[in-house]
């Protein structure tokens, strides 16, 4: 029997039905003389410390650096079901084909399974990108060596076991050193994790800290035939300037104002142009969860949750867990099918439908930038409306959305530029002019980047200008503009950076391996994490107390603030991640073992343990910033009913800090204690309350219910006997 061991349950069936003759049974499907299995993700994980020494149950420092290796496996509880189907199919097999995801944590994933086992049986390779049976059936014909991915595995496996060896050993070592100062609470310490607290730290404390700097632009008023244009001045190089370019000498301004007032301007140059802007590509997971964290409040955990019901529920969207922003040959050849299951399932679209063209073969389309999966599009299979919840509706008509947006005309429109000479000196005006929406009919317009200039003169006036016309700088308006800090994060803006950490990596060798580590990824520039681990990281982050969300602003709390300011470089910085590449590489070549760099790691460890030093951090209460301690007033435990936020308690309104829910703490004369609107908010109902009065004076008896959709609070009376 061959056997095909799929990494997911829905690879399993496209293989299943590319082979064909497939007879479901418990855990696998029967093709014939193959058979056709999968794991759920990893089914394996690593062992825990107690699990290598009983005494590790009890954390003590004595017995760090712990001794984890060699590394032990255990099936992983929530799949031991479906482990003991693989295993039992593995030792009937005479041959295995390995159909893990094309990358180094797919190849691990079942090759850890096949150790486990002691599989002795010949392993070829089916690599898939494209969850469908035409190319599966195209995979089927190309099998190759499992040995020829050995490298990969090794990679991935090197670090996975480092991970663990880094994550559990700091952990306690922080956690057992911050117990001395009597700070509560596991200090968890993460590879990625911890670096990403960091950023949020930073970009805080920049902001907290920010002193302002000024700078000026000018801007002309320039007469020609009687038509008012309003060019903005151009600092010439070799000016003061910012490091954006803005000029910071008040002196040169106020002289460039006065030497171009009521001299001669000429139209240098002039240019007007057809100009079009493509679809933007269809959703990646991190994109996907940037995109509902800013329209719809979702966090990156709910959105990954949400597709992994449209996924496995509903069957409506591709896989989910995608890096990726490009589609296949194959999808090309389904998109009259895709567009009609969008039509069925959300007829809100109708319209922009109509204009959709499935023969139109955009930039999305392009086999050499799939990585080991596709971006996120409807399959042909349309979900019922009626079974979907709203925050599901929301996602699948956003995904929907950016495929639909790949088959509509592009955006084009005209762009005028007109540059002036005025004694010595240059300005430039431009102006658009939209000719076709195309796709911005659906998606709406995108966002104007930072760097985009203002337009200051109507498109006609600076399209009729022609070279060589003249006019007069009647004068010139100087502004004195304050520079901005750094906005703080919001969730949407973190997962983008997440991508691009590498810019703020001082060391230019450490911030071009973070770079090749991504090469030849989409949308991936020297970044950290995954799309898959983002999510589940920023989750840890927030229940463990390290930030806090308020108005959608991440805050770091006390704790978070004192954490990473008492840690080293090492930890909080993505310099490891970029080392560590470097490391993998070499594994993945051969120079270097498994072994080798799980050695070196215990080394390092042993050395971080020894020298936490947490002696920055305040006693008990944690924290000491007072700017801080705002996100650290008391809050109620049941979460916000409407983004499952966290609800602040303060003397006059229980609000959450995610989103725009508020209960107010006095309601018609009477106080809400805590426990009484923490009923309300979880339950959606209080007890009957007492004392309320109404506008005339009048003391009456009542519940109270909230409406958790607009958080509104009403009465309700018991009904008379």
């Amino acid at each position: 029997m061959r056997l095909f061991i799929a990494e997911k349950p829905a690879l399993g069936k496209v293989i299943a039905e590319a082979l064909g003759s497939g007879v479901r049974r418990d855990g696998y499907i029967q093709c014939g003389a193959d058979a056709v299995t999968w794991c759920i993700g990893h089914i394996l994980e690593l062992a825990a410390p107690e699990a290598h020494n009983p005494s590790y149950a009890k954390w003590k420092a004595a017995d760090l650096p712990l001794k984890l290796r060699p590394a032990r496996y255990q099936p992983k509880a929530s799949t031991a079901a479906q482990f003991s189907i693989v295993q039992q199919l593995i030792s009937q097999a005479s041959e295995i084909v390995h159909a893990g995801d094309p990358d180094d944590e797919g190849q691990l994933l079942v090759d850890e399974v096949l150790t486990y086992c002691h599989n002795t049986r010949p392993v070829k390779r089916l690599l898939i990108s494209d969850l469908n049976s035409a190319a599966a059936k195209k995979a089927l014909a190309t099998l190759r060596d499992n040995r020829e991915f050995f490298g990969l595995s090794q990679k991935a496996l090197a670090r996975s076991i480092g991970d663990q060896l880094y994550g559990f050993n700091m952990t306690r070592a922080c956690t057992l050193a911050a117990q001395q100062k009597g700070i509560t609470g596991v200090l968890s310490v993460g590879r990625v994790q911890t670096p990403i607290l960091g950023l949020i730290v930073n970009r805080f404390n920049q902001f907290q800290n920010h002193k302002a700097a000024f700078f000026y632009n000018l801007i002309a008023n320039i007469d020609i035939s009687g038509q008012q244009i309003r060019p903005r001045w151009q600092v010439p190089a070799g000016a003061p300037a910012d490091e954006k370019g803005s000029l910071i000498d008040e002196t040169i301004a106020s002289n460039v104002a006065a030497a171009c007032k009521g001299q001669p301007a000429t139209v240098t140059a002039s240019l007007t142009e057809e100009k079009s802007t493509p679809a933007p590509l269809p959703f990646s997971l991190l994109d996907l969860q940037a995109h509902m964290s800013k329209k719809h409040g979702l966090s990156a955990q709910q959105t990954l949750d949400i597709t992994q019901s449209l996924r496995e529920n509903h069957r409506a969207i591709t896989y989910n867990r995608s890096d990726c922003n490009y589609l296949t040959r194959e999808q090309f050849g389904d998109a009259a099918a895709t567009l009609a299951a969008i039509g069925r399932a959300l007829p809100l679209l109708a319209g922009s439908l109509s204009q959709a063209d499935p023969s139109q073969k955009g930039r999305a389309f392009d086999d050499k930038k799939v990585s080991a999966h596709t971006a996120i599009i409807p399959t042909t299979q349309a979900p019922n409306p009626a079974k979907l919840t709203a925050d599901e509706r929301n996602v699948y008509q956003a995904i929907a959305a950016h495929y639909l947006a790949q088959f509509l005309p592009d955006k084009r429109y005209l762009a005028a530029s007109a540059t002036f000479a005025v004694n010595g000196h240059l300005f430039v005006a431009r102006a658009t002019q939209t000719t076709q929406e195309g796709w911005t009919a659906l998606l709406g317009a995108p966002e104007a980047q930072e760097s985009e200039p203002d337009e200051t003169t109507p498109f006609a006036v600076l399209a009729a200008l022609k070279n060589t016309d003249t006019g007069i700088c009647e004068s010139v308006d100087i502004s004195k503009e304050k520079t901005r800090p750094l906005p703080l994060y919001t969730e949407a803006t973190l997962l983008k950076d997440l991508q691009r950490v590498a810019k703020y990596v001082k060391d230019p060798k450490i911030r071009q391996l973070l770079k090749e580590r991504d090469a030849g990824k989409s949308g991936e520039h020297g970044g950290i994490g995954t799309p898959a681990t983002r999510a589940s990281m920023l989750e840890t982050l927030q229940k463990r107390g390290f930030y806090t969300t308020e108005k959608k602003k991440l805050i770091p709390t006390a704790l978070g603030l004192d954490f990473i300011a008492a840690l080293p470089d090492i930890a909080t910085a993505p310099d490891m991640t970029a080392l560590w590449h470097e490391q993998q590489q070499m594994i993945e070549q051969g120079s270097l073992t498994v072994e080798d760099f799980l050695d070196t790691m215990d080394d390092f460890i042993a050395t971080q343990v020894v020298n936490v030093d947490l002696s920055r951090m305040a006693k008990g209460t944690p924290g000491s910033s007072t700017k801080a301690q705002s996100s650290q007033r008391p809050r109620l435990n049941a979460p916000c009913p409407k983004c499952n936020g966290a609800v602040v308690v303060s003397a006059k309104v229980y609000a959450c800090a995610g989103c725009d829910l508020k209960v107010w703490a006095d309601v018609a004369s009477k106080t809400l204690t805590p426990t009484q609107a923490e009923t309300l908010i979880s339950k959606g109902k209080t007890g009957l309350l007492k004392g309320f009065k109404s506008k005339a004076g009048k003391s009456f008896d009542a519940r109270l219910v909230l409406d958790k959709a607009t958080g509104k609070v009403s009465f309700e009376f018991e009904k008379s006997r």
